[in-house]
């Protein structure tokens, strides 16, 4: 869990936050998902990544805690953005509007502008013995995945997807078709012409959202 700064008036430092330049945190996440997605959570330690960053491994303890709260920072810094989007439209939904593609779009972007997520995923969630496998499923798997199957559930609702559709099966068909582009690049990438840079996503996605309407749809 994150350590919180508490207030301060302009110009005071609170005792024992460290000095300087203020980018710090956000170059200490950045070379965090490099570092998790190469070499995995066992691979690298907090010294490498502080060194790296141009940091202390005190740092890393005053603005994260230990090396599993940096990972969970990682992650909620890489996919918090779009499972905060998710939730409010769950709250919150527009009339009659079916959100799926919304969602989809917005998902395949943020993993093609962050192309090292898949890998940390791969490395430390799905691989045989993952590490963070139950911190990512108890924080971010369960979220999401529930959170797109009610979108599912929405768009039969209106008349989208046929009503005898297995939301569970439907909501894993997708997410499969959304995400393995990315996971399965290193292998399909040179196998298939296909791009994964952010230019070209909105093309992907597309054909994504098209084969899968056109198989569910009423």
């Amino acid at each position: 869990m994150n350590r919180k700064t508490p207030g301060t008036r302009q110009g005071e430092r609170t005792p024992g936050r460290p000095c300087g330049d203020s980018n710090i945190r956000e170059r200490l996440l950045e070379v965090a998902l490099r570092e998790f997605s190469t070499h995995g959570f066992r691979g690298v330690s907090v010294t490498v990544i502080a060194k790296e960053a141009g940091a202390t491994p005190a740092m890393i303890h005053y603005y994260f805690g230990n090396k599993q709260d940096l990972y969970e920072a990682v992650l909620q810094h890489a996919l918090g953005p779009i499972l905060a989007q998710l939730e409010a439209a769950r709250s919150d939904p527009p009339v009659d509007e079916d959100l799926l593609p919304r969602f989809i779009q917005g998902y395949m972007r943020l993993l093609a502008e962050n192309p090292a997520v898949p890998s940390l995923i791969v490395r430390d969630v799905l691989s045989p013995g993952g590490q963070m496998r139950e911190t990512f499923l108890k924080g971010f798997a369960s979220r999401g995945g529930s959170g797109v199957r009610d979108l599912v559930k929405r768009a039969q609702k209106l008349g989208k997807l046929r009503a005898n559709l297995d939301p569970d099966l439907a909501t894993l068909s997708l997410l499969s078709m959304a995400v393995f582009p990315f996971v399965g690049q290193p292998i399909a990438g040179q196998v298939l012409d296909y791009s994964l840079a952010p230019e070209r996503i909105e093309v992907l996605a597309e054909h994504t959202l098209n084969l899968f309407y056109k198989g569910a749809s009423t």
